[in-house]
């Protein structure tokens, strides 16, 4: 016995290295922030020692070390796999999805700068900016909407100031760097003039998909053009015909040796509507859909035919203003039953952006409406606190068809 005792113990050393050396490969997940509100993003990084991963749910295969933004619609729990076939998980993180969450600190803009203040036309120039909040942003010229945390490469034709503007349900604020461009002193001499864009509009600025667009334009000076997206090199006056099937900024860039300009026109891809009928309000069957399996176009114009339809003076209990068509679905299953009362309306915002706002059902008084709410469903009253009896006709953000104007 005493033999296999001095036989085994030179070997401990030599196992426990073993050991060491087959240890699973570490990976570092982190999320930014864990818990946000329905349709707000996250930023999720990670840094393993393995070349590629799998990111679950999705099965995207990314590489070992990067990050993603995210918009979960429910309380996710994202998990990354060693991307080789079979591959063991490596690490997970959690972000949970609360409808009444607190609005928290609206977006601030702690950096925003560009790589260089001052280039020739058309040489590369890299914004970065960082934000704080979660937080949207966009960034001018050419209507970019843009992550919180990020950078974008731009080729300045003349002399640009870009603004960033970070928004988030709490608020938000803006800010401008400027990038001159340098023109050429010995062409100057010379007086050639500067490429620039008299004019580029689009026949149509909203469309359904599938319709065409024609964009034309009409440019000075002996001139190279470049249609973007896309790349296309174009004559200095033309026209070309383009079928958007979303929502597109295109941007029309000239130059020559001495410089350049540039100017920008969005076309507005709009989802067909479906028309509702009787049938369809008074049916709780239909009346759940738009909320249920409808997208938000159905269910704004479901929400217009009941608003238009209730007594003047109405009022309602305004639940959530949500940025992200998948929170109806939360909505309607907190609702239950009591879906068909919740009336989905535009929401928009003093500097133009286009939200959603969910309601909950159409009262002859104040006081009546804060009744209701104490019978409303419990899973409703818990994603929804905040509820907040409002006037149904006079809502913040809606749209008076009557005037034209935004409510008070």
């Amino acid at each position: 016995m005493s033999g296999y005792t001095h036989t085994m113990l030179p070997l401990l050393p030599f196992v426990a290295a073993y050991a060491q050396v087959q240890a699973p490969p570490a990976c570092t997940v982190v999320v930014e922030p864990r818990e946000v509100r329905p349709g707000e993003s996250v930023l999720l990084r990670w840094t393993c020692q393995v070349p590629r991963v799998r990111l679950e749910p999705g099965g995207m295969i990314l590489p070992g070390g990067s990050q993603v933004t995210l918009r979960p619609s429910y309380t996710t729990t994202y998990r990354l796999f060693d991307g080789s076939p079979g591959g063991a998980e490596l690490g997970h993180a959690e972000v949970r999805v609360t409808p009444g969450l607190p609005l928290g600190e609206a977006a601030r803009i702690c950096a925003f700068d560009a790589s260089a203040k001052a280039v020739l036309p058309g040489e590369p120039v890299v914004l970065r900016w960082e934000c704080a909040g979660s937080a949207k942003v966009r960034l001018e010229p050419g209507g970019m909407e843009l992550d919180g945390k990020s950078e974008v490469t731009v080729t300045p034709l003349e002399s640009t100031r870009y603004t960033i503007t970070a928004n988030n349900a709490a608020g938000g604020q803006s800010r401008t760097v400027e990038v001159a461009v340098l023109g050429h002193q010995a062409l100057a001499i010379a007086k050639t003039p500067t490429a620039t864009v008299c004019s580029f509009d689009a026949s149509r600025t909203v469309v359904k998909p599938g319709e065409q667009v024609d964009l034309r334009w009409i440019c000075q000076g002996d001139a190279k053009v470049r249609l973007e997206p896309g790349g296309l090199e174009l004559d200095g006056q033309s026209s070309i015909a383009v079928v958007p099937d979303k929502t597109t900024v295109y941007t029309l860039s000239v130059s020559n040796l001495m410089g350049g300009s540039s100017r920008s026109v969005e076309v507005r891809v709009e989802a067909p509507r479906r028309v509702l009928t009787e049938k369809d309000l008074a049916d709780p069957e239909e009346a759940i859909k738009p909320l249920d399996r409808m997208d938000l176009p159905e269910a704004l114009h479901r929400g217009a035919a009941l608003r238009s339809a209730a007594p003047a003076g109405s009022w309602t209990l305004r639940l959530v203003v949500s940025g992200h068509a998948p929170g109806l679905k939360q909505v309607a299953r907190a609702a239950g039953p009591k879906a068909p009362e919740v009336i989905v309306l535009p929401y928009v915002r003093p500097d133009g952006f286009r939200w959603w706002q969910a309601c909950y059902g159409v009262f002859p008084t104040r006081t009546a409406a804060q009744k209701a709410w104490h019978g409303a469903p419990a899973a409703l009253k818990r994603a929804f606190r905040d509820a907040l009896p409002l006037r149904l006709q006079k809502l913040p953000g809606v749209p008076d068809t009557t005037t034209g104007s935004g409510a008070p």
